[in-house]
């Protein structure tokens, strides 16, 4: 088997499958990958809580996969659980396709377990948080939305995980 095959099966669609290549324990890197800026969030090692860090500003793919493993290394995450923005029909677009290739690029220097998690609507509610309940304006919003996006995804992933395998 060659590398590229080896590191396309570390990616996952399916959470199950994804549950059986990870430890039982261990922290997990939430990304939302968008065109100017990365956002992180990065569990707990007990997986019950996601905290939003600060995102990336998007340069070249290898500064950002470069920026991404010292975040990986510094705080010894064991897999990663990327958004995916399906269409409304649950069916994935040219959006969808592009994360999944950008993906792939990443996890070929990285070479962890990675899942595709569904993220339909995740930015949108948390702006709708942000506006609502925090009050926060337009400025902050956009400096806090990507992260606290990947916060939602990894945090919704997490539940699932936790719910597969109690």
């Amino acid at each position: 088997m060659t590398n590229d095959k080896q590191f396309k099966k570390l990616i996952n669609f399916d959470i199950n499958k994804f549950i059986t290549q990870i430890p039982i324990t261990g922290s997990i890197l939430g990304l939302d990958l968008g065109e100017k800026r990365i956002g992180v969030a990065i569990s707990d090692i007990n997986r019950s809580i996601a905290i939003a860090k600060k995102h990336i500003d998007r340069k070249k793919l290898i500064i950002d996969i470069n920026i991404i493993n010292n975040i990986i290394a510094e705080n010894n995450i064991i897999a990663i659980i990327v958004g995916r923005p399906l269409n409304i029909d649950g069916k994935p677009g040219k959006k969808a396709q592009s994360i999944r290739r950008l993906s792939e690029e990443i996890n070929k220097v990285l070479k962890l377990p990675l899942l595709l998690w569904d993220e339909r609507y995740s930015s949108q509610a948390v702006e709708k948080i942000m506006i609502n309940e925090i009050d926060l304006s337009r400025n902050k919003r956009k400096e806090f939305i990507d992260s606290s996006a990947a916060c939602w995804i990894l945090e919704g992933a997490l539940k699932r995980i936790k719910n597969n395998t109690i």
